[in-house]
């Protein structure tokens, strides 16, 4: 897990006394913290700020949080930041209308700083989880990548290489051959076949009736 210094936190409180205590909290972890204090400000901080987590409360003036959550979570998708709505409102429907709006956590004020900085940890360690599942998944894509690559240049060498019936060489260009175990280990080998044993070996292309060298 990364050092909490190098993890940002958006709060996003109306209210100037919560805030300030919100932000006296996670600092004192070491996280960067920026306050912003309506969703509106708080759209701006996440483009600009590019927080790992965002502490919301729900009901604010202009933008409120849900409002907030909806627009972050549909415009940014898989890159949006962990999302935490806080908020008096404790029934279950306004539960349910948080997280089914996209929501990652929620919870009801006032709420225990002990199990809101166990929550803040937990969403910052799914966040960097999934960050590294999506750059090996993008490491195991350029691998498959790289495989697919190898196997048609293999499969294009093998649809030119022409075996000479009389030395057992390949020729792997036009007047250029190359031994069939040098072959088989690298293609780069490849060297002018001028004499097959005496000059015994027939050169005919089969397949175009042409001298190979």
């Amino acid at each position: 897990m990364k050092p909490a210094g190098e993890l940002r936190i958006l709060v996003v409180e109306d209210d100037p006394f919560f805030q300030r205590v919100l932000t006296k909290r996670l600092e004192v972890e070491g996280y960067q913290v920026l306050t912003a204090s309506d969703g509106r400000e708080g759209m701006k901080a996440i483009v600009s700020f590019e927080p790992d987590l965002v502490l919301s409360d729900w009901m604010m003036p202009q933008v409120d949080g849900l409002e907030l959550c909806q627009s972050v979570k549909t415009g940014l998708r898989e890159a949006a930041p962990y999302f935490i709505l806080l908020t008096a409102r404790g029934e279950i429907n306004d539960k349910l209308l948080a997280l089914e709006t996209g929501a990652d956590d929620y919870l009801v004020k006032p709420c225990d700083q002990g199990e809101l900085m166990a929550r803040v940890r937990a969403g910052l360690r799914i966040v960097l989880l999934t960050k590294d599942m999506r750059k090996s998944a993008q490491e195991l894509r350029g691998v498959v990548t790289e495989l697919d690559q190898v196997r048609e240049e293999l499969a294009e060498r093998d649809r030119e290489a022409v075996i000479c019936p009389g030395c057992r060489r390949v020729r792997v260009a036009p007047g250029r051959w190359v031994d069939l175990a040098s072959w088989l280990k690298s293609p780069s080998d490849a060297v002018a076949c001028r004499e097959c044993h005496g000059g015994a070996a027939d050169h005919t292309d089969a397949a175009t009736g042409t001298d190979g060298r």
